[in-house]
């Protein structure tokens, strides 16, 4: 898997945080651990725009009477 390098600047005291809470959890570095914080962010909130499309097919679908099956009986983690 190929790589890329994010620069990103941060404030002296969010600095100081990311260095102070990996050296708590040994996390490799302030690097390593503002590299795992952006990872997990990343794929939640990928993962809420996959559910709000969900949902807003699903409400799309429900609002056409031409469709007979219930969309949430699909797609059943959608809010409709």
């Amino acid at each position: 898997m190929a790589t890329d390098t994010l620069s990103v600047r941060l404030d002296p005291e969010t600095r100081r945080l990311l260095d102070e809470v990996a050296a708590a959890r040994r996390a490799g570095g302030a690097s390593s651990l503002a590299r795992d914080i952006l990872e997990r962010a990343a794929r939640q909130m990928h993962a809420e725009l996959v559910r709000a499309g969900i949902d807003r097919l699903t409400a799309y679908l429900g609002e056409h009477g031409e469709m007979a099956d219930d969309p949430g009986e699909f797609f059943p983690d959608s809010a409709v």
